[in-house]
């Protein structure tokens, strides 16, 4: 299911696959992604083709097979543990059998084949809190710059209860002296029936889209500033694939908010008070 110029994707219903897309479906150049679930025993076999691809565990148990090697990975779910990642490179041939009841993403872009398979393990991935106030937010390299790829980088975000993140709005659509990179936002939620919100904005072109995004939501980013704000009450969890031309990212933020970086409290205003006791909102 697909909404706001297919740039919104909902989960499907599992076992199987859940969500899957191609620079053919998306409309785009690079990145691929899927979302797999897979229940105990079954297996997931597949092969990198052109593409370099990172396979990131979201919850359970699985044995990894990939390049003569084998590995036991688990997670407990993406609020409380960082995961195992998988580099593999094109022409790769994986195989993953689930030991428990497990859920997996994976995102590609395509690459010559420079760098080996092999697992990073959680003590490998930086990890840093951005922001302050209610923009603060856990940011980790799940394959940032300080880990071997070619074009692909992931990372993931969690950010709390009623905070903001991706902020300032930043962009790196290739205008304003900015690079080219696609990106993915796979939401997971918690509690699950909760919501974030994701603007995407152009001023040039006029582009200005608003999702609420749910548990297990793909969003793409193909052009303009974008931001994710979550609900009070519920602590959004992302998952960022981005692939461009090159691998370092350069973007830009939004102007009318770059002053926010150095002020994150914002300038709030105070809130009035006295006199009779207010009704409604």
């Amino acid at each position: 299911m697909t909404t706001g110029t297919s740039r919104h994707l909902v989960s499907g219903r599992g076992p199987g696959s859940l969500l899957a897309i191609t620079p053919e479906t998306a409309g785009w150049k690079y990145v691929s992604s899927s979302i797999v679930a897979l229940e105990v025993g079954a297996q997931h076999r597949g092969d990198t083709g052109a593409s370099e691809v990172a396979i990131v565990p979201l919850t359970g148990a699985a044995r990894f097979e990939f390049a003569g090697q084998t590995h036991t990975v688990s997670r407990r779910d993406v609020f409380t543990e960082l995961p195992h990642v998988a580099y593999l490179p094109p022409r790769t041939a994986y195989t993953i059998t689930a030991l428990a009841p497990f859920e997996f993403a994976t995102g590609g872009v395509p690459a010559e084949g420079r760098y080996p398979a092999r697992l990073f393990a959680p003590a490998e991935l930086a990890t840093a809190v951005r922001g302050g106030a209610n923009v603060s937010r856990g940011v980790t390299g799940a394959l940032d710059l300080s880990l071997p790829a070619e074009r692909l980088i992931a990372y993931e975000i969690v950010t709390p209860s009623g905070n903001w993140s991706s902020f300032p709005p930043h962009r790196h659509d290739g205008t304003n002296g900015t690079s080219y990179h696609e990106e993915t936002y796979y939401f997971r939620l918690q509690p699950r029936d909760g919501f974030a919100y994701q603007r995407i904005y152009s001023p040039e072109s006029g582009l200005d889209l608003s999702f609420c995004a749910r548990d297990g939501d793909l969003i793409l980013v193909h052009e303009g500033y974008h931001t994710v704000a979550s609900a009070p009450g519920t602590n959004a969890y992302y998952l960022n694939f981005l692939g461009g031309d090159v691998r370092p990212v350069t973007q830009v933020f939004d102007p009318a908010y770059v002053w926010v970086a150095e002020e994150w409290e914002g300038r709030p205003t105070p809130i009035p008070v006295g006199g009779p006791r207010a009704t409604g909102a």
